[in-house]
């Protein structure tokens, strides 16, 4: 059982933004921002455009504003992975839909170093579902908007995400601490509870957004 204070733990908010969301058929990272969280505070450590070493899609363009011209003359992510490995050190990784910025960064690291990540890693959307159940929405402009989080700069990209996820992870662990939630076993437990399911309703259900960051 681990222990260890969640106020003692230094977090690594990692926002990635991809050619696409393929990572098994050659989608590959574009943009990379870190930002440390850690007694009460958020700093950003890392934060790149990259060159993917593939074409940007202009459905992807219009999304995020990041057009080819701005990444082939970018370092690729063999240029930065000692950089990125280096914010990443000693830390939790914590994403907005933590399974596909860690799939990402994993075989970016990977394809350049031969190993890919290990260690702790903390799902903010997973945390606000457990936690903020009264929300309909837990995609990253309603936690923004219920903790009053300012998204400074356009949306979809790594930096503004990765800095308003690092503020809204911050309030999250707070309203843990609320429940008593304070180690990092204490989270696990919390994380694993089932939620309980609201009464089904057969009238037509909004489509879920909470993992689009």
């Amino acid at each position: 059982m681990d222990l260890s204070d969640l106020r003692s733990l230094r977090y690594a908010v990692v926002d990635v933004e991809t050619t696409g969301t393929q990572l098994y058929k050659g989608d590959r990272v574009m943009e990379i921002a870190v930002v440390h969280a850690h007694d009460g505070r958020a700093s950003t450590a890392a934060e790149f455009l990259v060159n993917p070493q593939r074409p940007v899609s202009r459905y992807v363009a219009r999304l995020t504003g990041i057009t080819w011209d701005m990444v082939h003359e970018a370092p690729t992510f063999g240029d930065i992975a000692s950089r990125i490995q280096d914010a990443l050190h000693d830390c939790v990784f914590v994403a907005h839909n933590v399974k596909f910025d860690w799939g990402f960064v994993s075989a970016e690291l990977r394809r350049v170093t031969g190993r890919g990540l290990r260690g702790r890693r903390l799902c903010t959307v997973k945390f606000a579902r457990k936690l903020l159940t009264y929300l309909q929405r837990r995609n990253l402009d309603a936690l923004a908007w219920h903790y009053e989080v300012p998204i400074v700069g356009r949306r979809h990209r790594a930096g503004p995400d990765a800095r308003a996820t690092a503020d809204v992870l911050l309030r999250l662990l707070a309203d843990a601490r609320r429940q008593d939630v304070d180690t990092w076993a204490q989270l696990q437990t919390l994380l694993r509870t089932p939620n309980l399911a609201p009464p089904r309703s057969y009238l037509p259900q909004p489509v879920r957004d909470e993992a689009i960051a």
